[in-house]
């Protein structure tokens, strides 16, 4: 959601159907709708009570559903494939049900998604058959299958290309003998699209650095095929064991092109405060300090074409959305960083939202814009 206007998510689809048929309710009318394509067994407890297992298909995965000894669902686990976890498992727990108008359910429900806690919600209410009318947006209806988002590319400078398309975008560095890009996003994919943009922007270089901002999945589903380039990451210090640890997990699932053609990663680390030159262009990498979003965000800076390249500190709206009714904490943060750098910007390329400048930000955070 922007504001009022509902933007259709092709590819969450799936994942949200899969929401629905893994809840207690949903793991029922699902094996009952998967009719000879379900699976029940049954076995005994150590303490003479029998637990059930039903294994049904939903959303293209199968799913495991385990009963207790009263039928009720207690645990459910999906095996489906992430771009960064690879082949992950969602497990949701349900407990302590309790009785809500004739209807049994769980009072505390838990996620986790590859090993990693996602999700805990403690129920207080349910209300049985209750009447509730969601208007779908005409534009969610009408949308069309999810398609391949083409690469728009706008050059910033002479050698500073931004590349926008979807909801995540990047951007590229020319350097004497090489590119640099940020944050190559979301997946295979969308990675494999925005190197080639690279490549075709500034040909005859290869990418050499791909500099990550973040450990937000938006920002590091890209990650692997970065690797598989054959490209050195530059993220800051913290990242690495994870980044690690990342690398090394099976993608079987949907084998990525790292998984068929394996490389040993090589990541570079930055503490504060790092600059890339080749003795002509400077690009500054700092982290962003005090930052609530997450502790270990790096920005780039370009002093010579004074651009700000930015990942959720400054997610500019649309140039006619109205003001926001209170100030982002995050842009007070990215302001207070650049003051306390002494960066002179001019312009702001973030990963989200539009280009923007520096009068923008000050503007959105009820500051005077600069002369």
């Amino acid at each position: 959601m922007a504001g009022q206007n509902a933007t259709p998510a092709q590819g969450a689809v799936e994942d949200r159907i899969r929401a629905i048929w893994i809840t207690p309710h949903g793991v029922i009318k699902a094996a009952q709708n998967a009719g000879a394509n379900s699976k029940v067994t049954r076995q005994r407890t150590g303490d003479g009570k029998t637990v059930s297992t039903i294994v049904y298909p939903v959303g293209g995965v199968e799913a495991k559903a385990t009963l207790n000894s009263d039928n009720m669902v207690e645990r459910v686990e999906t095996r489906g494939n992430d771009p960064v976890l690879g082949d992950m498992i969602t497990e949701t727990i349900y407990s302590d049900y309790r009785d809500f108008g004739g209807i049994k359910f769980p009072a505390h429900i838990e996620q986790k998604q590859g090993g990693f806690p996602t999700l805990t919600l403690t129920v207080t209410d349910v209300r049985p058959n209750a009447n509730v009318v969601i208007d779908v947006p005409p534009n969610v209806l009408q949308a069309p299958t999810a398609a391949p988002v083409p690469v728009d590319t706008r050059k910033l400078a002479e050698g500073v290309y931004h590349f926008s398309g979807g909801t995540l975008h990047s951007v590229a560095v020319e350097f004497k003998d090489f590119i640099v890009l940020f944050d190559p996003p979301q997946n295979d994919g969308r990675a494999r699209d925005i190197f080639e943009a690279a490549r075709k922007a500034i040909p005859n270089k290869p990418v050499k650095y791909v500099i990550n901002t973040h450990h937000h999945f938006d920002h590091l589903g890209g990650l692997r095929y970065d690797v598989a380039e054959g490209v050195t990451i530059i993220t800051q210090t913290a990242n690495k064991p994870f980044y690690e640890q990342l690398l090394a997990r099976p993608h079987t699932i949907s084998p990525d092109r790292l998984a068929q053609s394996p490389k040993k990663a090589v990541i570079e680390t930055v503490d504060e405060t790092r600059v890339l030159t080749d003795g002509t262009r400077k690009l500054e990498i700092y982290r962003i300090q005090g930052f609530s979003h997450v502790d270990t965000m790096l920005m780039g800076y370009l002093p010579n074409e004074r651009i700000l390249i930015e990942a959720d500190a400054y997610n500019p709206p649309p140039s006619d959305a109205p003001p926001a009714p209170t100030v982002s904490p995050l842009y007070l943060t990215l302001f207070d960083n650049i003051q306390r750098l002494k960066l002179d910007v001019v312009q702001i390329a973030p990963f989200h939202g539009r280009l923007a400048t520096m009068n923008d930000l000050l503007t959105a955070i009820g500051k005077a814009p600069a002369d």
